[in-house]
């Protein structure tokens, strides 16, 4: 490929041309990153395929005309205008059927992000594809999308450098949005001396949930951790957090299976004791519930993605 390509409009060629073209070995892409950056990001505006590879870094795809078409092993994801997906880093994928339109991808490493006390949250997110819009993620979507736009536009629109600390910003940003959204923690800090309280109490109570999960503490114990009484507990708690006390604890227990199942090599069953849940038959029914698969096919699918 070349390092100018007449296709491209002139605002949208890369900012620094040092582009050697794809490499790919046994499927696996090396990314041509920016030299001495982290990202690289295109204005795409070819209608042509990409064939089944993966790489260590995530992918963002969003088209701002047409639609864009991603296979994955086990689904097909037709992204619509506007729609963002975040591809995991590590998962085999090809791009098909493309036909004209335009389309920013971003490609971003983030091994950084490990070292992040709260980066298991973002991470449980993306082992799967994540696809963001106006149905999945109503109230920040707009935000997130826009947050995108200001990263095109700090990548391209400075010819000589690329401001890799702003476009990082943004990207912590959009992470911290989507992790929010996924914990239902819809409160900023109120206003109201009452309601600081019940906030205050409510995120201890959360934080000691999550060291917590595998003890089955009952809604007794929580109710009596901040000090409420149990009907009191179960209205505001279901208020703050959007789900009911049960539901919250099962998604705690359901997130510790998912990363075993990933990176141990403990039985299915072993995993569901340790995860808090009192018997395989539970763990199977709401992994099945919320994953849509078993445990066992689960574990399967994401070594298949390790090995390739």
């Amino acid at each position: 490929m070349q390092l100018s390509d007449n296709t491209v409009p002139g605002n949208y060629q890369q900012p620094i041309r040092n582009f050697t073209g794809r490499i790919v070995s046994n499927y696996v892409e090396e990314v041509d990153f920016v030299p001495n950056s982290n990202m690289r990001i295109w204005y795409n505006n070819k209608a042509e395929d990409y064939p089944t590879h993966r790489h260590s870094c995530l992918e963002i795809a969003i088209p701002l005309s047409g639609s864009y078409t991603y296979v994955f092993e086990d689904r097909t994801i037709v992204l619509k205008e506007k729609e963002i997906l975040f591809v995991p880093p590590d998962m085999l994928h090809k791009i098909s059927g493309t036909r004209e339109g335009i389309r920013f991808i971003y490609l971003f490493k983030i091994d950084f992000l490990k070292d992040f006390f709260d980066y298991s949250d973002f991470a449980e997110l993306i082992r799967e594809p994540l696809i963001v819009n106006t149905s999945t993620y109503p109230e920040v979507y707009n935000r997130i999308y826009a947050r995108f736009m200001e990263i095109s536009n700090l990548y391209f629109f400075y010819n000589s450098v690329v401001k890799e600390t702003p476009i990082f910003s943004h990207l912590l940003g959009i992470i911290g949005m989507l992790s929010k959204s996924e914990c239902n923690d819809g409160f900023e800090m109120p206003h109201n001396d009452k309601q600081r309280e019940i906030y205050i109490k409510l995120r201890s109570l959360l934080e000691w949930l999550s060291i917590h999960y595998s003890d089955s503490v009952t809604m007794e114990e929580a109710a009596n951790y901040v000090g409420y009484s149990k009907f009191h507990f179960a209205r505001i708690f279901k208020e703050y957090t959007g789900m009911t006390f049960y539901d919250y604890q099962t998604n705690l227990k359901l997130k510790s299976v998912v990363e075993k199942l990933a990176d141990t090599d403990l039985s299915i069953s072993e995993i569901a004791l340790s995860s808090g849940f009192n018997n395989l038959t539970s763990l199977s029914r709401n992994f099945e519930t919320h994953y849509g698969c078993s445990p066992s096919q689960y574990r399967q699918r994401i070594r298949r993605t390790k090995r390739s």
